[in-house]
């Protein structure tokens, strides 16, 4: 099912833009969906669906633009963490939800349900081995997966989880 804003007609968060100029609504500017909450920002390259994304305005005027860069072991701290709910082309905008009650998908490594997801090196990408010493709090996948994949997960406000950084 597309997800899509609750009260603001024609807003579809599964749609990217090519232009500012395009875009139904300021960056950063948080909406309600179906499925949580969502809002729009700036792809630094390119994003792929259920990609773990880091965000931060990208400029002095917090509400002026947000850029979105993939998450990582090596790029995470302390900035604010969402799911990117489509595949965004680099320097193009598109929906990141921050809160997913359902329906949501993350790229994932063979994982378990019902244990801790870490970052990895390899950018937006989670897995539940512990090897980076960054863990993730408020992101669960809901199916076990045993290869490479975007399995179902739902999350809210997700941040790293401070007593297992190494």
């Amino acid at each position: 099912m597309t997800d899509s804003a609750v009260g603001v007609l024609g807003v579809k968060v599964d749609t990217t833009y090519v232009s500012a100029g395009d875009l139904p609504m300021g960056q950063g500017e948080v909406v309600i969906t179906r499925n949580g909450a969502a809002f729009i920002g700036r792809a630094v390259s390119g994003v792929a669906a259920g990609s773990l994304v880091v965000f931060a305005p990208a400029s002095g005027a917090a509400s002026a633009s947000v850029d979105l860069f993939l998450a990582s072991v090596a790029n995470v701290s302390g900035k604010l963490i969402g799911v990117a709910m489509t595949s965004i082309a680099s320097a193009e905008y598109g929906w990141v939800h921050t809160e997913c009650t359902k329906e949501g998908k993350v790229r994932c490594n063979p994982a378990e349900t019902g244990v801790p997801l870490f970052l990895t090196a390899t950018g937006g990408l989670v897995d539940d081995a512990v090897t980076s010493g960054k863990a993730l709090t408020g992101l669960f996948i809901l199916t076990s997966v045993t290869s490479a994949s975007t399995p179902p997960a739902i999350w809210r406000n997700i941040t790293l989880d401070r007593s297992t950084i190494a």
